[in-house]
């Protein structure tokens, strides 16, 4: 049956992972080119953080999104990202916290941080994460 099943698919099956979601809640956030590198960024650190690991990826890709909004100074949260998240800015403010409080705790990030010092990636990782929710 198994089998049946992954023909049925083409054997095109995938594990959602929170890039999967960040690709989707982007779209549904109107992000632009600013928006995306940070979200992307914000994102990439947490991978490397096990307490995190505690959130689905869902909610961790609707944090970085979250944050990127509110660091390039858009409304944090909108019908339309609700709609798509099924998360409302009350659900995703803890999650953004830890985000953002592992972020500063986390020594290990400099490749990340290189990565995205780069014109490619728009210099976001030089951008200053005190911001307050």
């Amino acid at each position: 049956m198994e089998e049946s099943v992954l023909k049925a698919l083409y054997y095109k099956v995938t594990i959602p992972s929170a890039h999967t979601f960040l690709i989707r809640f982007l779209k549904a956030a109107h992000a632009d080119k600013r928006m995306v590198q940070l979200s992307y960024y914000i994102l990439d650190g947490s991978l490397q953080c096990d307490q995190l690991l505690k959130y689905l990826p869902s909610q961790l890709a609707a944090a970085s999104i979250f944050v990127a909004r509110r660091i390039i100074g858009r409304n944090s949260w909108s019908p339309t990202l609700l709609r798509y998240t099924n998360y409302h800015a009350e659900d995703i403010i803890p999650i953004a916290r830890d985000l953002l409080r592992e972020r500063k705790s986390q020594e290990s990030l400099r490749a990340v941080d290189t990565k995205y010092a780069s014109s490619r990636y728009g210099g976001v990782s030089k951008h200053r994460f005190e911001i307050d929710f």
